[in-house]
């Protein structure tokens, strides 16, 4: 078990916070951390690297020259890999790097990383009101430097729930990363020399990490200011089958009833004697 200072927005210390999480064994750590880190490393890589091999490009489908008598060396295809502008032989293909892990041993990886940096880790009370109510990066350069972080050092805030205030303040500060409880990994828990957590991600943490489902599960994305302000539409609350029923008897209005029937055998009888008189 390990205790954290907890500091306010000027700095001070106002407390103390217990950090004990179930970690792995001291023989095992290291690999599992090495296991982790290779993981979210791997994953991490794109593997758009592609090259054609002479099947591929575009081309060579017919034979230079003859097999015999050019006294030129033979040859298939243009496309032959021995040729410029040829295919490639043993070239990068375009393939997917994924590695697994257990999910119990990804929490456990988690825990220990954490638990590892209890003597870099500082929990500082919620400031997202003192960024109101225009967020400014100068107001979190100085709270850095309050909370004991150099400015040759760098940094890692983990929050309940990133806002647009939050990260316009902190996106301009190379040496500190901004991120959320629930995207918290290995990586950047050993990349950085401190690493600073507000209360209310540290409780998210604990339980989270301890097995409780569903309490860092990633979240959905709530309706921006716009969305909410903008009228929903009137086809958006109304079934199919009602829109179709209405669409059907604006139609029927379009249509003057007050023509005559002219495809009726009365009328073109009438048209016909009122042609003959003619």
């Amino acid at each position: 078990m390990a205790n954290c200072a907890i500091k306010d927005w000027l700095g001070e210390e106002v407390g103390q916070a217990e950090l004990d999480l179930p970690v792995a064994k001291p023989e095992t750590t290291s690999h599992l951390l090495y296991l982790a880190l290779r993981r979210q490393m791997t994953n991490a890589r794109q593997g758009n690297a592609h090259t054609k091999t002479r099947s591929e490009v575009r081309g060579g489908g017919r034979k230079p020259w003859r097999q015999k008598g050019t006294g030129r060396a033979r040859a298939g295809s243009i496309r032959s890999p021995l040729w410029r502008k040829g295919g490639v032989i043993f070239g990068p293909r375009k393939r997917e790097f994924n590695l697994k892990m257990n999910r119990k041993e990804r929490r456990l990886a988690l825990r220990t990383a954490l638990q590892s940096r209890a003597d870099d880790l500082i929990v500082v009370r919620e400031f997202l009101e003192n960024l109101q109510p225009i967020p400014k990066t100068r107001d979190v350069a100085q709270a850095l430097l309050r909370w004991g972080v150099m400015e040759d050092q760098s940094a890692l805030l983990i929050v309940s729930e990133k806002t647009e205030a939050l990260e316009r303040a902190t996106r301009n500060i190379a040496r500190l990363k901004l991120i959320s409880a629930n995207n918290i990994n290995v990586y950047d828990l050993l990349n950085v020399d401190w690493i600073l957590i507000t209360e209310s991600a540290l409780d998210l943490l604990k339980r989270g990490l301890t097995g409780e489902k569903g309490v860092l599960a990633p979240r959905k994305s709530a309706p921006s200011e716009v969305e909410e302000l903008l009228p929903a539409s009137s086809n958006s609350a109304i079934p199919d089958e009602e829109a179709e029923e209405m669409e059907t008897e604006e139609m029927e209005a379009e249509v003057p009833q007050d023509l005559p029937a002219t495809d009726t055998p009365a009328a073109t009888a009438e048209l016909d004697t009122e042609e003959e008189q003619a």
